[in-house]
């Protein structure tokens, strides 16, 4: 029948064919040929009656069909008799009107069915005349004749398939209908599969159309397949039609396994059963070939995997037998182990049942094969209890999505704990991606194999990348559960490799494993951290280009720093130590940073950047200046010429270089640098007689590329800084210098602020030499520029520096207050002198830091060796938090004072002033008037805080003023005092403390005027104004620490001094190895038994003259007064009246009626002139007659001032 469907179909003739069977299609042949055409149709018994139905006239039937069902609506002409009663005895005519009317009925409630989306086949009244199956045969020839002769929209086959279907047994009514309409084949198709009652009987009526065009079996699978219905219909067709059971099943599990598992229509267990059997027999013939065929395999286990995992088949013996034949016998390559994990995840409970030991030699046999990890990460997923991890492994393998069944996986968790050894895991992880030839991973009798080369030569460099990451994966799991350190396995070198290895987009596992490794290295003495020469090789010149491995690089070590400070005190062996600052701090930490931050638009190590950033603030405070940070945008082409590909020639560098960065060192220079030196080099040294040139030096050194701009940074800073110190310098090179060293200092700050510091200490001889000849002498020292001894020449750097009198970073954090020991011609040189607070700000971050640093490594020593010590000796050695707090404030107090010292005016700065001044009167040519210091802001009278005569036995000028003092301030000081205020004024912000601790201390009354009004933060003092003015001369000197002194206006080294070997100063901390503290010029006593720094200042206080503390008690008088004339409110007014007036009064008694008393009555008359008479009533109570001819100068003076009315209308109250 299929073949004469098919030649209908085609358009061939019948005529020529007369063996096929027309049964089925007579009407449609008859109808098409006649029987005079085609007399061989006579032989079929129902031609006589098909030809009696084709002759009927059906546009008269058709018209009477239409008067009846119109009568019926109006329920007029209703018979009550039978319709088969009617069929039976009726003629041809009356049986087609009959079944064209019952069918235009079921037509009508299929539309009302559609119009009122009622459910299909819920009709209350079936069809009693079609259902009959009596006249089932003629009436079958009936409908098939009214679809041949009758026109749209009488009958509509589509509608009329789909209303037959209400009809009992509708298959054979639709298959003659299609039979006679090859048309309508694949339409007759989608109506069944797209009605809404298709689980019904459909998958009964496809069967048989596929019967009459087996042809078109598989375009009707796609569709079931399309529409995911029927999917044991599918593997029926498969089966009988098809033939294509593998791949039919490797489709379907791989793009829609859901379709067999739906909750309607599931595929049912004998569907299985029957792929099933052929798959294993598939299987079986494998086996038994002596040429098996791998990928055939491949897809035979992974349509079982996927089978046994979806529907929980169980497994015959015989079946299971199979299946450890094919993983025991089939050679294990990569693509074939993921199928043969997956199988045994899919019935792992019924391998382990049927046979263990096999399954355990075949999972041993699965983790020796070559970059094979599948066995080694279902060891971890499992030990480690992730099982949607694994899911999602037989996920991907399969390519489909599913679920392991978790009683297998139950029972593999307790078979794999005990399946493999320490060793076998190591060396399965440092194996993957390597060949097995060498082995440097040497653990007790075992070796492990180490090369990155691929192991097969078939791998690409995806492929490798991804078994790198995979290893990666696995090597910090195994770190994490001490796989290597049980094993004995030291994995420094294979994470070495890994690192060198790296390249971009990051690899996600790298960043776990250096956190694992990190971790392993403090826990055991088996596995080893990076040795520092191994780092100084791979950093052989910090001036070259940066790559991933060594961003990488870098990051182990701050993590390695990290751990180290975490575990301070836990473990005192050798391995829990951190790299040297210097070892970071010479691969330039800060250039590091810009280039994560900056590479590929900071998208390539975006995964690190907040790590980096943690880990530096944590380690390098000092880096993260907002200054800094605000050059840095606006000097965004810096960055971006240090992270693009440079493109000088590799460079090579001595290894006595590496902490030694203020020598310039060996290189081999590019086109760029070389022609840079000879021509402008000399430029620089000749800027006061050629400025322009200097300016296009500069201009033409920044844009030099990074790596040259680094190796010159040395030499440009020696030339530069002590010639541009010359006040006959121009401020344009001046301006253009301060941006090239801040274009340095976003990339080697540590460095260049130790060059800057050199550059500026007031020596004959630097050790900075011009480039070229210092080039050549240190090739020559070093016998042509070999690497040398790294460690060695580190061990000797503080004594070499010393001789040669060259600060470092080290020993600036150490005692910051060697700063001041630069030229003092910096500290009037306003942009020389900006780098110089910035650089100092740094140093102060950092030295808190490393100061904090040495105290918790003291005091975890201490707690270490707490047993060791009676605990009636403990409570005298223990160096407090409290004591650290103390001896940093005095620190930074000392740094502010000299800072103070700094901004005070010196004889100098007044003639410049008045030359200035001067100068301008000419250029005017008219004279200005004349202004008297009282009117110059910020210039008070200076105290003398070193003279040990009381203050009033001084014969003062006519206005109070030291003559010396007397004059108008200089631009150059005002600047100066600008930039210095700024600091302090961030600085006080940040330390709270400070400002009551300064003005405890004092200093200079000149001033207090100007600092009140440059820095807001000081608006505290008048929370501890009382304090200050009611402060006993104990208590002033147990929290004050008198400032360091200075000689001809130059600051001297600070009371905190240095602590390395041999350096000035006196007072530092720090911790050794061997518990204890080095305390002033070499002194060393036992770990915490350091002297109290509240102690040492209460000496000092002790030893103090009388007339320091009164000078003190006048200088809180003035900032009283100045402060109510700052802040003339009603707080201050109130302050006034109730401790200040009183404490004028006193300090004018104790201070033999000093001057001071007076200015400062003046001020605060200035500020509320409304309290005139009171002030004047308390300074007649104090001075009394034998003062009462100066008083009334005073009184007449101030009552003189106080009756301007600006003053008044300037007064707030």
């Amino acid at each position: 029948m299929s073949e004469a469907f098919r030649l209908i179909e085609t358009g061939g003739d019948p005529r020529i064919h007369l063996a096929l069977d027309y049964s089925v299609l007579l009407p449609l042949l008859l109808s098409r040929l006649g029987l005079e055409s085609a007399p061989f149709l006579s032989r079929y018994t129902q031609t006589g009656t098909v030809l009696r139905y084709l002759d009927l006239d059906y546009r008269l039937i058709q018209r009477q069909v239409k008067e009846e069902l119109q009568l019926e609506k109006q329920h007029i002409g209703s018979s009550g008799d039978s319709k088969a009663g009617v069929f039976e005895s009726g003629t041809a005519e009356d049986r087609a009107r009959i079944v064209l009317a019952e069918l235009s009925r079921l037509e009508q409630r299929e539309r009302d069915h559609a119009t009122h989306s009622k459910r299909a086949g819920a009709h209350t009244d079936r069809s009693s005349l079609l259902d009959n199956q009596v006249f089932r045969q003629e009436i079958t020839t009936i409908i098939v004749v009214l679809t041949l002769r009758c026109r749209r929209p009488m009958v509509e086959i589509q509608t009329l398939i789909q209303s037959l279907r209400a009809v009992r047994d509708p298959g054979t009514l639709i298959y003659a209908i299609v039979a006679n309409n090859p048309t309508e084949f694949s339409p007759t198709i989608d109506t069944l599969l797209d009605s809404d009652d298709r689980y019904n009987n459909v998958k009964d009526i496809l069967p048989r159309l596929c019967k009459l065009a087996d042809y078109r079996t598989w375009d009707v699978r796609q569709r079931l397949v399309n529409r995911k219905v029927f999917p044991n219909l599918a593997i029926e067709l498969t089966i009988e039609h098809c033939h294509d059971e593998i791949g039919f099943m490797n489709r379907i599990l791989k793009g829609q396994p859901e379709w067999l598992t739906n909750s309607r229509g599931a595929v049912t267990r004998t569907s299985m059963s029957s792929i099933m059997e052929f798959v294993f027999s598939s299987l079986n013939d494998e086996l038994t070939s002596d040429h098996p065929d791998n990928v055939a395999i491949n897809r035979l286990l992974r349509i079982l995997s996927g089978m046994v995992g979806l529907m929980g088949l169980s497994l015959t013996a015989e079946q299971l037998e199979i299946s450890l034949g094919v993983l025991e016998m089939t050679p294990a390559e990569p693509c074939t182990v993921n199928f043969k994990v997956c199988l045994i995840l899919m019935s792992a409970a019924q391998l382990l049942k049927y046979s263990e030991s096999r399954t355990r030699r075949i999972l041993r046999q699965l983790l020796d094969c070559a970059d094979s990890p599948q066995v080694l990460m279902l060891w971890i997923y499992l030990q480690s209890k992730l099982m949607p991890k694994i899911d999602e492994f037989a996920s991907r393998a399969l390519s489909m999505e599913i679920v392991v069944p978790r009683m297998g996986l139950m029972e593999l968790v307790a078979f794999f704990a005990t399946l493999f050894t320490d060793k076998e895991l190591a060396s399965c992880a440092l194996g993957l991606g390597r060949p097995a030839t060498s082995s440097p991973y040497k653990t007790n009798g075992f070796s492990v194999p180490t090369s990155a080369a691929p192991s097969t030569a078939y791998i690409s460099s995806s492929e490798a990348s991804e078994l790198r990451s995979v290893s990666n994966f696995c090597v910090s799991h195994l770190l994490d559960r001490g796989v290597f350190i049980r094993s004995s396995t030291d994995v420094r070198t294979w994470v070495l490799d890994q690192i060198q290895a790296t390249d971009v987009p990051l690899d996600d596992n790298m960043i776990p494993l250096l956190q694992a490794y990190t971790k392993a290295i403090s826990k055991s003495d088996r596995i080893t951290r990076i040795p520092e020469h191994d780092i100084r090789t791979f950093f052989a010149n910090p001036c070259q280009d940066l790559t991933p491995a060594k961003v990488l690089l870098t990051l182990y070590m701050l993590l390695n720093n990290e751990v180290c400070l975490e575990n301070l005190g836990l473990d005192s062996s050798s391995r829990n130590r951190e790299y040297d600052a210097t070892l970071l701090q010479y691969i330039q930490i800060r250039k590091v940073l810009l280039f994560v931050q900056e590479f590929q638009g900071g998208v390539a190590f975006k995964a690190v950047q907040p790590m980096f950033l943690k880990l530096i603030n944590s380690q390098f405070p000092e880096l993260f200046d907002v200054s800094t940070l605000l050059l840095e945008e606006e000097n965004k082409f810096s960055s971006s010429a240090l992270v693009q590909s440079s493109h000088s020639s590799q460079r090579r560098v001595s290894g006595s270089s590496s902490f030694t960065p203020l020598i310039s060192t060996p290189h081999t220079t590019s086109a760029e640098s070389s022609a840079w030196v000879e021509t402008h080099y000399r430029s620089l040294e000749q800027h006061l007689l050629y400025p322009e040139d200097a300016i296009k030096a500069y201009y033409a050194f920044q844009r030099l590329p990074q790596a040259d701009r680094q190796m010159l940074a040395g030499s440009i800073v020696q030339m530069s800084l002590p010639s541009l110190l010359d006040p006959e310098s121009d401020p344009t090179v001046m301006e253009v210098f301060k941006k090239t060293w801040d274009q340095l200092n976003t990339i080697m700050p540590h460095d260049l602020w130790a060059m800057t510091v050199d550059a500026l200490l007031p020596r004959s001889s630097n050790s900075f030499l011009p480039l070229n000849f210092a080039a050549t002498l240190a090739s020559s020292s070093q016998g042509g520029g070999g690497t040398g001894s790294s460690q060695q020449q580190h061990t000797q750097q503080p004594f070499q520096q010393k001789n040669k009198d060259v600060y470092t970073f080290e020993w600036l954090v150490q005692d910051p207050l060697l700063l001041f020991k630069v030229d003092s011609r910096v500290f009037r040189t306003p942009t020389i002198f900006r780098l110089f607070i910035q650089i100092l700000g740094a140093v102060m971050v950092g030295s808190r830091h490393w100061f904090r640093k040495q105290f918790n490594a003291s005091q975890a020593v201490l707690n270490s060796h707490q047993n060791m010590v009676p605990i009636q000796t403990q409570k005298h050695r223990v160096f407090k938090e409290a004591n650290l707090t103390a001896l940093l404030y005095i620190q930074d107090s000392s740094i502010v004072q000299l800072l103070f010292e700094i901004c005070q005016r010196r004889p100098e700065d007044i003639e410049e002033a008045l030359a200035q001044q001067h100068q301008q009167e000419e250029a005017a040519a008219a004279a200005t008037g004349s202004y008297s210091d009282d009117e110059l802001p910020g210039h008070g009278h200076r105290a003398n805080r070193n003279n040990s005569t009381a203050a009033g036995t001084r014969k003062p000028s006519s206005h109070g003023k030291e003559p010396h003092l007397q004059g108008p301030i200089s631009e150059v000081l005002k600047e100066i005092q600008i930039v210095t205020f700024n600091f302090l004024h961030q600085l006080f912000i940040d330390f709270k403390i400070l400002p009551k601790l300064i003005h405890f201390q004092g200093y200079s009354p000149e001033l207090l005027p100007a600092t009140l009004a440059g820095m807001e933060s000081l608006h505290v003092c008048m929370d501890f104004l009382h304090e200050l003015l009611f402060a006993t001369p104990a208590a002033t000197s147990a929290l004050a620490a008198g400032p360091p002194s200075g000689v001809n206006g130059t600051p001297v080294t600070s009371s905190t001094g240095s602590m390395l070997a041999g350096g000035p100063g006196a007072g530092a901390l720090a911790s050794s190895s061997t518990g204890t503290i080095v305390v002033g010029d070499g002194g060393v006593v036992p770990n915490g038994n350091m002297p109290s720094a509240a102690a040492a200042a209460a000496a000092a206080a002790a030893a103090a003259s009388s007339s320091t503390d009164l000078t003190l008690s006048l200088f809180a008088l003035r900032l009283s007064a100045l402060m109510c004339e700052r802040y003339p409110l009603e707080r201050t007014q109130e302050m006034a009246r109730n401790f200040i007036l009183e404490r004028m009064g006193a300090f004018a008694i104790s201070s033999n009626y000093s001057p001071e008393v007076l200015d400062s009555a003046k001020i605060l008359a200035r500020a509320f002139p409304r309290m005139l008479s009171e002030i004047i009533r308390v300074l007649q109570d104090a001075y009394g007659q034998e003062r009462q001819r100066e008083l009334d100068e005073f009184i007449e003076s101030v009552t003189l001032m106080t009756s301007d009315p600006a003053l008044w209308n300037k007064s707030l109250l």
